[in-house]
């Protein structure tokens, strides 16, 4: 490999920071739809709230002294098209932003996010939270915050 080919990434394989506060913090989710993705660790989303909207999924809202925790990934334009397509853009379930996140340690990065055009107060599908829970807690969130996201599974019992 010549010094120009290493030093110039192949188009599909660039990558960049994507922040998931939902199912896509699940480590086995995320390898069948992005199969590129690596886990650079988890984050925040400071100025925010997690939120289940009116289609029963998961979106975050501005909340003033709140925090969103999750998982931040890194990812190819092959898995960026892949979460494009699962999330709905192209028919306005979700659209894409880019936010600054903060790493453990106190880094902030710049990272893709999905936001739910619908940011109505819902119920989650059936099975959902469960699933972010356990992919809150594989991934070593603050317990206060796995607490939170776990509120949203005890109000429907």
């Amino acid at each position: 490999m010549d010094v120009l080919s290493s030093t110039r990434p192949d188009r599909e394989t660039v990558s960049m920071n994507y922040f998931a506060y939902g199912s896509n913090m699940d480590v086995q989710q995320m390898a069948v739809r992005c199969p590129d993705a690596v886990v650079v660790g988890t984050a925040c989303l400071p100025g925010h709230r997690f939120l289940i909207n009116t289609h029963g999924v998961a979106t975050v809202v501005p909340a003033q002294g709140e925090a969103v925790h999750g998982v931040l990934w890194e990812v190819s334009k092959a898995d960026e098209a892949s979460l494009d397509r699962y999330e709905g853009v192209k028919s306005r379930l979700y659209r894409k932003e880019i936010v600054k996140v903060r790493q453990e340690g106190g880094n902030l990065k710049a990272a893709l996010i999905y936001l739910a055009i619908n940011s109505q107060h819902g119920i989650p599908r059936t099975g959902y939270m469960e699933r972010v829970v356990v992919a809150a807690r594989h991934s070593r969130l603050p317990k206060h915050y796995v607490a939170v996201l776990d509120s949203h599974i005890q109000r429907l019992s």
